[in-house]
C-alpha cells in the first residue's frame, strides 16, 4: 500500500494529466449575490474576541455590525 505521500503524488500527478487534456472542469467565478435587503454576502476573518464581544451583544449583533460598519465607512 502506497504512503500518503506517494499517494499525493499519484493523485497530483493524475490532475495534472487531466488538465493537459482537457478533462478537467473548468471553475468559474459567480459574481457575488444579493439578498432581499440590496446586501451582499462576503467572508471576511476577524479575530475571534471581535465576535465573541459583538455576539454577547445578543440577538440582532449582526444587524448593528452592519449598522456601524455603514455609519463608519469612508
Amino acid at each position: 500500500m502506497p504512503s500518503e505521500k506517494e499517494q499525493f503524488q499519484r493523485d497530483l500527478l493524475e490532475s495534472a494529466k487531466q488538465m493537459r487534456s482537457g478533462q478537467a472542469t473548468r471553475i468559474t467565478q459567480l459574481e457575488p449575490q444579493q439578498t432581499a435587503g440590496g446586501a451582499v454576502d462576503v467572508s471576511l476573518r476577524l479575530p475571534v474576541d471581535v465576535i465573541e464581544r459583538w455576539k454577547a451583544t445578543g440577538p440582532g449583533w449582526q444587524q448593528r455590525m452592519s449598522d456601524l460598519l455603514s455609519k463608519t465607512a469612508p
